[in-house]
């Protein structure tokens, strides 16, 4: 893209942008909030730096998330008087000026250019991205019903596309398709980027087990239906290990808060898993039996044992021996962002890659006190989700429905992420800062909205 039609479109963005978000901030903020997390893949597939002259989609949707900023009837009041939003950015900032001085130019040793050029500018939304949890928090403490509504009509549009291409053949949002077990011939599809589906599953759980009047109910449920679909159709263990997460936090979430039996919420669900399975049985009748085998490798993979194919998970024969050489040399402050200046020749350049076991990667570039400084935000944001979990707790029949389902979203994700998928903790670190401070914003915001209750 050139230089003019770049510009162009900056100008053509921001004044729409900035009209819109005087006019309707709410529905602006959170569209933007969806949008940055690519609900479909179109942004990731077609809208990478190449396309847009050295940019990413996301730079100019960060930039729209603070144009709430200009609009006059939303508060920006007290912000960062805030003591729990305060604590949260701090921690952040903490481990910014460890970026800076120690992974970028200390330990590289090769200038402020260098720190320019390669932390500041390539690796910005690492760098800067926990800046999102000022407009979250602005925005959540405002409406968060708005968030929901969004939410559940952009997931049911994507989801309705996706099983409309997969059915069809027609390629109407980008899948990633292969076969998931050689000779089977049958393929698995992926979609480039799920967004914020997260949300779907614990926010339908609350609905349903309380019954909560809620005038898009029925699209939610739809929606989240065919996010359970698409996951099963995914064949990934990942995916798998993520649904089953967030089902037993909200689970655990209910049964404390209400005094509900197991028994009792496992009948309500059964109705909704039996059709389920019955629907994949009926559209799809060759994929639950690779789905079971999948869970059947999960187990395998727990278990250190080699998969149902006979092969071995390779990031515990490579990667592993990888990063653990790399640990060896720099333990303290890591290799900076000179990561590759440590590659071996022992070892092929990918068996370095960080992005599937993110803990022994990013602790060989950030090294035990650049994770220690980070894992600061980890802490303060169990600490916050513990203090929200007492607040509910104690008065949850006077609480709104809408805060009590975006903590169990919150929760949910949190369990999710420290419990279940421990191994891709600070993968942030590596894909950015902006997902995490979504919900450290929200959380901060749940404390603001319910200590007025």
């Amino acid at each position: 893209m050139s230089l003019f039609l770049l510009l162009l479109m900056m100008l053509v963005i921001g004044s729409i942008g900035l009209i819109v978000a005087r006019r309707w901030p709410d529905y602006f903020f959170w569209t933007v909030m969806v949008l940055l997390f690519d609900p479909t893949g179109h942004l990731t597939v077609y809208f990478g730096k190449e396309a847009l002259g050295g940019f990413y989609y996301r730079d100019f949707l960060f930039v729209l998330a603070f144009m709430p900023f200009l609009a006059p009837d939303v508060d920006k009041r007290g912000l960062l008087a805030f003591k729990p939003l305060l604590i949260l950015l701090g921690v952040q900032l903490l481990f910014f000026l460890y970026q800076i001085f120690i992974f970028g130019y200390w330990q590289p040793g090769r200038g402020w250019g260098y720190v320019v050029r390669y932390v500041l500018i390539r690796e910005r939304m690492t760098v800067f991205g926990f800046l999102l949890i000022i407009p979250v928090f602005m925005m959540a403490r405002r409406k968060l019903s708005v968030l929901v509504d969004v939410l559940v009509i952009s997931s049911l549009a994507v989801y309705l596309i996706y099983f409309v291409s997969v059915v069809s053949g027609v390629e109407l949002l980008p899948l990633w398709q292969a076969e998931r077990y050689r000779g089977t011939g049958i393929l698995r599809y992926l979609m480039f980027s799920s967004g914020l589906s997260d949300m779907l599953v614990p926010l339908s759980f609350f609905v349903l087990v309380r019954k909560v009047s809620y005038r898009y109910r029925n699209f939610l449920f739809l929606a989240t239906l065919l996010m359970l679909l698409a996951v099963m159709l995914s064949l990934t263990k990942s995916s798998y290990i993520n649904v089953a997460g967030l089902a037993v936090a909200s689970l655990f979430l209910y049964h404390r808060f209400y005094r509900a039996s197991f028994q009792g919420v496992m009948a309500i669900l059964l109705g909704p898993a039996l059709g389920l399975l019955l629907l994949m049985w009926a559209v799809f009748p060759q994929y639950p039996l690779l789905v079971w085998r999948q869970i059947t490798d999960l187990w395998l993979l727990l278990s250190g044992d080699a998969y149902t194919s006979g092969v071995v998970e390779g990031r515990l024969v490579n990667q592993w021996p990888a990063h653990m050489a790399i640990i060896s040399q720099r333990p303290w402050f890591g290799t900076g962002a000179g990561f590759s200046d440590f590659f071996s020749l022992r070892f092929h350049p990918s068996d370095y890659e960080v992005t599937d076991l993110p803990v022994t990667g990013h602790l060989a570039m950030y090294g035990a006190v650049g994770l220690g400084i980070y894992s600061l935000l980890y802490f303060q944001m169990w600490r916050f989700t513990l203090r929200t979990y007492r607040i509910v707790k104690a008065k949850v029949s006077k609480q709104n429905d809408i805060d009590v389902a975006l903590f169990f979203v919150v929760f949910s994700w949190m369990v999710k992420t420290f419990f279940f998928k421990p191994n891709y903790l600070f993968n942030e670190l590596t894909t950015g800062t902006l997902l995490i401070n979504l919900y450290a914003g929200i959380l901060a915001a749940l404390i603001y909205r319910l200590r007025e209750v």
